[in-house]
């Protein structure tokens, strides 16, 4: 039983645990490229608003909601998609959301009005939502070697900065030679040579163990940030003192109070339930250990 939970989360190192050096480099540019598309995403559009606000007749408003529909999604659920990655297979959820994101690409790409650009980019937000986590998570399942691992998480990491760096001049290069619609083609195009690598060369982990998802918490802390996000955004144009931004304001409040309570309620039932584990283990244990004495008398007496 051990050992085929240790094969599932990574933590083998036999066959299953890692792959051959030339897959682990190729493996590894295949998760840097997930990783710096999904990142990119967060600044690429900045440079291309301008134009969008011509092509689209979008408003100060509209154009908030470009670029805030993505980034309030990935951050959303991002850590709820990594746990569903770690229970299911971080494989098949990142693969999933790859194909999210791709269509999200297309939907934006395509966009006739400024409402459906903002919806594909909130599509494209969920897509990077389930894709991104599992990019890190993986490497640990993929380089069993302490040092080989460390090289790893320092590629990522870069990549990772590079890419929101870097979103801006690409943005740029793509808006001048073509059109904002390039900036999401260029997403596509990256996103399924990914897409189909990734298949190919990845191996599948996940964690038996893992705890599953949180759903209240989930909604809870997602339903926070987004009345939040509305409200900062509504007020640029009617003010902080309107009701409709008052409103989302105590909503997010209310909502972030009780996300509060239920973590404090969770980790106190989690602890009082350790502690019970821990009290019945060592009353187990005395007594076993009493029976034990009593044996011993017998037999000596």
């Amino acid at each position: 039983m051990a050992r085929s939970a240790e094969a599932v989360s990574g933590d083998r190192h036999g066959e299953g645990g890692s792959a051959p050096r030339a897959g682990q480099r190729l493996a590894l540019a295949t998760l840097c490229t997930l990783l710096f598309l999904t990142f990119l995403d967060n600044t690429v559009v900045s440079v291309a608003l301008g134009d969008i606000q011509t092509s689209l007749k979008a408003g100060v408003t509209d154009l908030q909601w470009v670029v805030g529909a993505y980034a309030l999604t990935f951050a959303s659920l991002m850590l709820a998609c990594g746990m569903i990655g770690d229970e299911l297979g971080r494989k098949k959820v990142m693969l999933a959301g790859a194909v999210v994101f791709c269509a999200g690409s297309v939907l934006c790409a395509l966009a006739p009005n400024v409402q459906t650009l903002i919806a594909g980019r909130a599509v494209m937000g969920l897509g990077a939502a389930a894709s991104e986590p599992g990019t890190l998570s993986m490497l640990r399942h993929m380089y069993p070697d302490a040092r080989a691992r460390n090289r790893a998480i320092g590629v990522w990491a870069g990549t990772s900065g590079f890419a929101l760096a870097a979103g801006p001049v690409v943005g740029g290069v793509l808006v001048g030679v073509w059109s904002w619609r390039g900036i999401f083609w260029f997403n596509l195009a990256f996103g399924l040579v990914a897409l189909i690598v990734a298949a190919r060369v990845l191996p599948e982990s996940a964690d038996p163990t893992a705890k599953r998802v949180d759903t209240a918490g989930t909604v809870l802390g997602a339903g926070a940030l987004a009345t939040f996000v509305f409200a900062i955004i509504d007020a640029e144009g009617a003010g902080f003192g309107a009701t409709a931004v008052i409103l989302l304001l105590c909503a997010s409040a209310v909502l972030a109070v009780a996300f509060l309570i239920v973590f404090v309620m969770r980790w106190y039932f989690a602890h009082r339930l350790a502690s019970e584990t821990r009290a019945t283990a060592a009353e187990a244990i005395d007594l076993g250990a009493d029976q034990n004495r009593q044996a011993v008398r017998v037999r000596f007496a």
